[in-house]
């Protein structure tokens, strides 16, 4: 009986093995946001964010134990990217926020989608007043010969914080300018379907 399981568990484990043996770079990506395409060009590095399930807690006399939970919550998704001379990338995404938080009047939500209607030209009229509200981001991941082998895709990815620029005379060292920008999203999906 004891030899019989141990040949079953040897069996499994060979069946176990990867055939793939090559392992994941942290620089073989490309990053793609519909709505700001330069930043999406000078982009640095990009996050596959955390992903947590809460574990509620079953109360009994003797001991608790935890059961799995029924929510998922995505983390945050952050990109860094190098700023354009012309500020053209970080204006982007700063008119983006701008339009989503409507500073001044409510009529900049409004002309912000205006604005954005030309990226959309398939939508249905009635679908384009949130235009540029959100945006799908795509995050491929490349192998070692930078083909893509997987994407993972946010959905109504919208930006929630910018950094700000700190320019500073006293520094001997040229060092460009690097913008780091966080967004949230619904959801994300890994996808090997490219």
């Amino acid at each position: 009986m004891v030899d019989k399981l141990i040949n079953i568990t040897e069996a499994s484990f060979e069946a176990s093995n990867p055939s793939e043996l090559d392992y994941l770079r942290p620089n073989g990506f490309k990053f793609l946001v519909h709505n700001i395409p330069n930043v999406s060009f000078f982009c640095q590095s990009a996050n596959i964010p955390d992903v947590s399930m809460g574990t509620p807690i079953v109360a009994t006399p003797l001991v608790d134990y935890a059961e799995p939970g029924d929510k998922l919550q995505f983390g945050e998704l952050q990109i860094r990217f190098l700023i354009q001379e012309n500020l053209l990338n970080y204006t982007e995404l700063y008119n983006w926020l701008r339009g989503l938080g409507f500073p001044e009047d409510h009529d900049e939500y409004k002309e912000y989608a205006q604005k954005q209607a030309y990226r959309f030209p398939d939508l249905k009229q009635h679908r384009q007043g949130n235009l540029g509200e959100k945006s799908d981001a795509t995050l491929f991941v490349l192998d070692s010969n930078n083909n893509p082998i997987a994407r993972i895709i946010f959905e109504d990815a919208f930006p929630i914080a910018l950094s700000g620029l700190d320019f500073d005379i006293s520094s001997g060292n040229t060092e460009y300018f690097q913008g780091l920008a966080t967004f949230r999203y619904r959801q994300y999906i890994i996808s090997a379907e490219i």
